[in-house]
Formats: C-alpha cells, sequence, structure tokens
C-alpha cells in the first residue's frame, strides 16, 4: 500500500506543476459557469427584462346609477400598473395613439395598448343598445416574448369587462321581462358596475404555486442557474482533469520509465494501481475545489453533504475508470487527446452536461440515463432541490456500475499490453 501510495504522490505533484492542466482543471468550468449562469440571469432562477409597454387611456368614462361614474380605461391601466407585475412589465403613460404607436417604432417599447374612449359606455351602457369598440395593441414583430405578455394581460382584463356586459344584459333582460323597461337600463348599469367593483369572474378565486416533490423530501428549493450549470462543467472537465493524469502512463511508456519500473521488484499491480489512485485523487480534488469555489464565489447551495458527498466519489470514480479505459485503447499521446476529447464530448451532448442539472423531459431524458454523467446529473438535480441520499440511489448505483465496468476492461486491456 505505501508504494501505491509513493507512485500516486509522485504522479499527483508532477500534476500540479501543469500550469495548464491545472486551469483546464479549475479555471476553466468556474468561467464557462459564470458566464453562462450571468447570461441567463445569474444566480438565480432564469429571468427575462420587465417588457416596457405605452399606455394611453382615451376612455373618459361613463355615467352609472345612483350618481357613480366607472372608468373602464382606467382599470386596464391600473392592472397594468399593479405592484404584482412590476417584474414583469413597465409602464410609460403616453398623452395619444400616436405617440404610443411612435415608441414602439423608435424601439422604446415592446408594445402599446391603445384605450378607445368609448371604452366604458360600450361595458355599462344599457343593454344591447351599448356601442362595441376595441382596445388596441400596437406590438414590436421582432420582440414577440413582450408582446404576448402584454396581450396576455389585457386580454384578461377584457375578459372581466365581456363577463360585466354580460352581467348588465342579463340585468336589462330581467327587468326587461318583468315588464319594468324604464328600469332595464339602470338595473344593467348597476349591475355592471358591481360586477367589475366586486372583482369580476375572478372573485373569490386564487392561484396557488406549487412543485412536485421527491419521496421524503420536505420541501423543494430553486436552483440556481449558475448552481445548475457548475455541476453540468464539474462533470465535464473531471473528465478531461482525470484524462491527463491516465496520459501519463503512455508518457512514461515512451519515455522508457514505465518499462524500468516494471523491471524493480515492485509487482506490476502495485504499478498500475497506483496510476489509478493518482487519477482516482487528482479528479476528486478537482470536484472538491470546484464545489468549495462554487459555494463561496457563487453562493450555491449544492444540497446535503452526505449526498454531495456520495455524488462526488461516485463521479470520481466513474471519470477515473473512463479515463483508464480510453487510455488502455491508445497507443499515443496524441491519440489519447483526440479519442478522449471525443468520447467525453459525446457523452457529454448525450448526457446533458451542457444544460447543467436541469431536469429534462421525454426523449432525451431516456437518452441521457443511457450515459453515467446523465445519471449523475439528475442526481445533482435532485440534491441542490433538497433530496437526500434516499432520493438518488440509482443515480449513485446506475454510474457507480459504469465506473466498476470501466476499470474492470481497463485492468485487463493494461494487463494484457505489460504481461
Amino acid at each position: 500500500m505505501s508504494r501505491i501510495l509513493a507512485i500516486a504522490w509522485k504522479d499527483l505533484r508532477s500534476t500540479m506543476r501543469n500550469a495548464p492542466a491545472l486551469a483546464m482543471m479549475l479555471v476553466a468550468p468556474l468561467a464557462l459557469a459564470a458566464l453562462l449562469g450571468f447570461a441567463f440571469g445569474g444566480g438565480q432562477s432564469f429571468s427575462i427584462s420587465a417588457t416596457k409597454v405605452a399606455v394611453t387611456n382615451a376612455d373618459t368614462g361613463a355615467s352609472v346609477a345612483a350618481g357613480t361614474a366607472e372608468n373602464a380605461g382606467g382599470v386596464i391601466v391600473g392592472v397594468l400598473k399593479s405592484p404584482d407585475l412590476k417584474d414583469v412589465i413597465t409602464v410609460s403613460d403616453k398623452s395619444s395613439a400616436a405617440e404610443a404607436r411612435k415608441s414602439v417604432d423608435d424601439g422604446k417599447t415592446a408594445a402599446a395598448v391603445i384605450i378607445p374612449a368609448g371604452l366604458s359606455r360600450a361595458i355599462f351602457g344599457s343593454g344591447s343598445t351599448a356601442p362595441a369598440t376595441a382596445v388596441e395593441l400596437y406590438e414590436n414583430p421582432t420582440q414577440q416574448i413582450g408582446g404576448a405578455i402584454t396581450e396576455s394581460i389585457v386580454g384578461q382584463a377584457l375578459l372581466g369587462f365581456n363577463g360585466a356586459r354580460a352581467a348588465a344584459l342579463a340585468a336589462a333582460g330581467l327587468a326587461t321581462a318583468n315588464g319594468d323597461g324604464a328600469r332595464a337600463g339602470k338595473l344593467a348599469q348597476e349591475a355592471a358596475a358591481k360586477y367589475m367593483q366586486g372583482g369580476g369572474a375572478a372573485a373569490g378565486v386564487s392561484v396557488t404555486q406549487r412543485a412536485p416533490r421527491l419521496p421524503g423530501r420536505q420541501s423543494t428549493k430553486d436552483v440556481g442557474v449558475t448552481g445548475t450549470i457548475l455541476a453540468g462543467m464539474m462533470i465535464f472537465f473531471m473528465f478531461f482533469g482525470a484524462n491527463n493524469v491516465a496520459r501519463t502512463i503512455i508518457d512514461e511508456d515512451r519515455a522508457g520509465t514505465l518499462p524500468r519500473l516494471f523491471t524493480t521488484p515492485t509487482p506490476r499491480q502495485t504499478i498500475l494501481g497506483g496510476k489509478f489512485s493518482s487519477v482516482f485523487v487528482t479528479v476528486l480534488v478537482q470536484a472538491v475545489i470546484l464545489l468549495v469555489a462554487g459555494r463561496f464565489i457563487f453562493g450555491i447551495d449544492w444540497g446535503r453533504l452526505d449526498a454531495v458527498a456520495a455524488l462526488t466519489l461516485v463521479a470520481a470514480a466513474v471519470a477515473s475508470g473512463l479515463a483508464l479505459l480510453v487510455i488502455s485503447l491508445v497507443r499515443t499521446p496524441a491519440q489519447a487527446g483526440a479519442i478522449g476529447a471525443g468520447v467525453y464530448l459525446v457523452l457529454a451532448l448525450l448526457g446533458g452536461n451542457f444544460t447543467g442539472s436541469a431536469a429534462a423531459g421525454g426523449t432525451y431524458a431516456n437518452v441521457q440515463k443511457l450515459t453515467p454523467n446523465g445519471w449523475l446529473l439528475q442526481g445533482w438535480d435532485a440534491v441542490m432541490r433538497g433530496g437526500g441520499l434516499g432520493d438518488i440511489g440509482l443515480n449513485l448505483l446506475v454510474p457507480l456500475g459504469f465506473a466498476v465496468v470501466f476499470f474492470a476492461v481497463a485492468v485487463l486491456r493494461f494487463r494484457k499490453r505489460y504481461a
């Protein structure tokens, strides 16, 4: 055991002196995670900037029974300026429809909401005699998301107005049916006003947001974009880190130092065991450094310590086993670099390393399960959302099975090569 550790320590010191290798192992994943995370909303979940909307309200309101007045246009403006929507839209008032349209044409706003003068009369008018009208939504076709958001908000407000109009028509119809035509208009206006003041069809109805929970989980945490991406980048660059260390086997073989080691009394399995250990320890240290850096630089909450430790150990085993398998199949450092990069890139694309630990669905979720890194990423997603060891059993066992197969094939290949 002491000889295995001595050989592993020698390789570790050699790796630590290799500045380009250290940059690839540590700096690159952190830099990529930071750049992509900031591009997609920083450390929190994905978000988009508030949509800029221009509003002009030409509605003068309508007189309702009992001396009250209602302004439907003002209701729409109030909805758009609601504090609950401040992170979604930013509203600017315009004095005319032409000015509102011009702000869209100049690219200053994504959409313009133009409220006509007769909107209140159309809603609170007397039954079927009330004039029809329309709210104009003037959109920038290049900003489809902003236009869709504005259309949805205005559309919901108009649904309430249509309900008010229906209430007015119903009240007028009942009054007329009872032979009291004089009261029909008055009842229609009062019904429409009460309907709107009471919250319309949405009165008494609320929306509760929930998220699915894993078995035994008490809560579901939101996973920030940077943490999601860094988990994928960490595993991806662990593959390359393991490959850089494992490639020293070929370098020493070509330099003649490995054959000379085989002539010493030290058994060959001990020498190869030291080489294998150095690969595993290197990527394990790499993962720990990235986890610590992610925690203190980006504030990433990786989850429960026991689950994080288990995923890290299994990921190091997978990266080490795969690197040794690749090295056992090639003869030159150039082959190791080219073939290894190709294998790691394909696995990363199939496993979802470039999209991070975000849970996938459909066919792609099944494709992910064909790769060890795909299982690991799904495990990271569960742990960062609050899961524990009981939630990621398969996400540990399946990649560990891949690692055992990789190690076994690599050992057989090395025994055959250095028999």
